[in-house]
């Protein structure tokens, strides 16, 4: 019978969340200088990678 109320309360609350279409598109994001560091500086800890990477992204 736990089983069957935690399947209930779960079912219920997850009806509450919005559908995964829903998600905006982020190809149109405008981002920082200093949040294109931090993104590029995520990826790599190598300077010349972090570099190459902010190059590429502000060619885009």
């Amino acid at each position: 019978m736990k089983i069957l109320i935690i399947f209930f309360l779960f079912y219920l609350f997850s009806c509450g969340y919005p559908d995964i279409d829903s998600v905006p598109s982020f190809k149109e994001l405008k981002i920082t200088d200093e949040e294109l560091f931090d993104l590029c500086q995520l990826s790599s800890n190598d300077k010349s990678e972090i570099d190459n990477c902010i190059k590429e992204k502000l060619d885009n």
